[in-house]
């Protein structure tokens, strides 16, 4: 398989003498690098430090990697004293934090991450990024928050699109055993509260459903057009709305985390709740749990907005169906209608998602509702972008 050339680089800047720089360099490393991302083809998304002087000028190597270029570029600045210091002083770093900021030109996007000691002032670096995205301060302290922030930012740059928002999708019923409040807030309640103090949009049913509105149709829209986070409390699986906004999320292959905080158990489960990412939650201490599963669903929208870029190359090798997420029966049904009809001569069925694969009962369970669809055993194909590597990068002709 051609490798599809790379979707997101993301450089780093800082001055050298700039305490810190270092480990923001480290801590995106390891949130891109991280399993998040790594189902994604090839080498997706890389992150490169820019520091060190690259000559006796005293300023880093250029924003760039050489022949192959990303689709996009990310510069995130940490601005700090030395830094301005040496950009009011030094013609190098002005021109070079000049030439960072040129990557907006050419379709990129600039962040600054202000140390939490940085006080400002009315340097040269103060007018060049007055006015950009600044990321929270938290960011400098948490390399969780930080992870998330870039990944919102690069996210809704890449989609172009505003603030990522949040279906909270919830149940009201307690079951015997919960204790449905915590400091006086149901645990639903307790996400609003989170997600307020981020840069993320909420969406809840009853808050954010006008009186007049037709609410079936205003919770099936923002369930398909929104990240959705499952709070999964005892009798959530059980209950007929929350089964169908996870139906029409998955439907509309968007964003889906699942955060477990079940106190008692459920009577039966779901079929249509697996086959998501969870993060598990403390009921009785559901701070850290909330933040996890928050940070979770921002790298899956990232994760979608990125594999939607790669879909232009990947499609090119001949696969019928691109999900961003693994099939299943909720969205292969739909899909198989579909293909019958838009593709009628078409004797396969050839699947291309992110890792990790099914397992082999579950691609037993994908085979047979495609035979039952008229599709043979044999021109059944579910791969993944490692598996099709290992393969050879040839599907079957």
């Amino acid at each position: 398989m051609p490798v599809p050339p790379p979707i997101l680089d993301v450089f780093v800047v800082w001055h050298p003498d700039e305490r810190g720089g270092e480990q923001v360099l480290t801590g995106l490393q390891q949130h891109f690098h991280s399993s998040a991302f790594s189902g994604l083809a090839g080498g997706a998304v890389e992150v490169y430090g820019r520091s060190a002087a690259w000559d006796d000028r005293g300023a880093p190597r250029p924003i760039d990697v050489g022949t192959q270029p990303a689709q996009t570029e990310v510069v995130v600045i940490v601005e700090g004293t030395e830094l301005a210091r040496a950009v009011d002083t030094e013609p190098a770093w002005a021109g070079y934090i000049r030439s960072a900021l040129a990557v907006r030109d050419r379709g990129g996007a600039v962040l600054v991450l202000r140390k939490a000691d940085y006080r400002g002032g009315g340097g040269v670096l103060h007018e060049l990024v007055d006015g950009m995205q600044a990321l929270t301060g938290a960011s400098w302290t948490d390399a969780a928050v930080l992870g998330r922030e870039v990944s919102q930012a690069i996210t809704q740059h890449v989609a172009g699109r505003g603030q990522i928002t949040v279906f909270v999708s919830h149940t009201k019923t307690a079951s015997l055993l919960e204790d449905s409040t915590f400091d006086g807030q149901p645990l639903f309640a307790k996400v609003r509260t989170a997600i307020a103090e981020t840069h993320l949009g909420s969406f809840f049913d009853a808050q954010d459903i006008q009186a007049g509105d037709d609410w079936v149709r205003v919770l099936n829209e923002a369930a398909a057009e929104s990240a959705l986070l499952m709070v999964r409390t005892d009798r959530y699986a059980g209950r007929e709305w929350t089964q169908r906004e996870v139906f029409e999320a998955k439907r509309h292959d968007v964003p889906i985390v699942a955060m477990l905080a079940l106190r008692g158990g459920e009577e039966r489960g779901s079929f249509l709740m697996d086959h998501v990412p969870s993060v598990v939650c403390d009921p009785v201490n559901p701070d850290a749990g909330i933040a996890a599963a928050l940070n979770r669903l921002v790298d899956e929208a990232l994760k979608r907005a990125l594999w939607q870029r790669q879909r232009v190359y990947l499609e090119a090798q001949g696969f019928d169906w691109l999900p961003v997420h693994a099939p299943e029966p909720v969205t292969l049904g739909p899909w198989l209608q579909e293909h019958r009809v838009t593709s009628p001569d078409d004797r396969h069925v050839w699947i291309l998602h992110p890792d990790p694969p099914l397992g082999p009962r579950e691609r037993e369970v994908v085979t047979e509702l495609c035979a039952i669809a008229g599709y043979e055993d044999a021109t059944v194909d579910v791969l993944t972008p490692r598996t099709f590597a290992n393969r050879g990068g040839r599907l079957p002709r």
